[in-house]
């Protein structure tokens, strides 16, 4: 009879360890405290992966041209094979074509200072033919690389968000039961893409305001960019 008590001791401290068990999987797995870390996680994942797909590289040189011709052409030696824009020193933009060699032409602001901005997403431009400059009737002042918003790769990734969804966040690499959204408020448009957030559900966001290079101008302005989880 002794030997039968102990065995049923240890039925019922075994099936308390497992109730215990039991307890600890639950609350690691259905505890809000990590959905919310689950959230916050996605959140600052989704903001680096929505930076990376609209981020460009942006070679900027800043030149002074001392040639008296109007209609010019600039070779700058070592510039990226890429379309450029060209802005003045109020950073408007001027007219520019980059031709097939990799010349951009553009005619002489009044007070001979430009800034050649070479990009991926750049257009080639209008048609213009300007005399191409020797090395010594111009001078690069100051040259530097950005990583800045492009604002076609924005429109690229909120087409993607509507033409496949389920794919985008796959190539994101985020949890399934994680949804994401932005937004970007530009000077004259608003881009937005996101799904219809449930009711009574936890959203956390994450907004900046970062510079977006503007297509085709090339002029650069600052937007407000939002990125959010739920």
């Amino acid at each position: 009879m002794s030997e039968k008590r102990g065995f049923g001791h240890v039925e019922a401290i075994l099936s308390f360890v497992i109730f215990i068990a039991f307890l600890v999987f639950a609350f690691i797995f259905f505890s809000p405290f990590q959905s919310g870390r689950t959230l916050t996680s996605s959140l600052d994942y989704a903001w680096r992966e929505v930076a990376d797909a609209s981020n460009i590289d942006l070679e900027i040189y800043s030149v002074y041209i001392n040639s008296a011709n109007q209609i010019i052409a600039i070779a700058i030696p070592g510039a990226p094979a890429m379309n450029a824009t060209v802005e003045d020193s109020n950073s408007n933009a001027v007219a520019s074509y980059t031709d097939l060699s990799g010349n951009v032409n553009f005619q002489k602001p009044p007070n001979n200072f430009v800034r050649i901005k070479f990009g991926e997403d750049f257009v080639q431009g209008n048609l213009i033919s300007g005399i191409l400059l020797a090395n010594t009737e111009y001078t690069v002042s100051s040259s530097e690389t950005n990583k800045v918003f492009s604002e076609k790769k924005l429109f690229d990734l909120n087409a993607s968000y509507y033409a496949g969804y389920s794919t985008l966040k796959t190539n994101f690499n985020l949890p399934n039961r994680v949804d994401f959204g932005f937004t970007v408020g530009l000077s004259n448009i608003n881009i937005s893409a996101s799904k219809e957030i449930p009711e009574n559900v936890e959203v956390l966001s994450k907004n900046d305001r970062v510079a977006v290079v503007r297509i085709p101008s090339g002029v650069i302005e600052y937007a407000d960019v939002g990125v959010f989880v739920w």
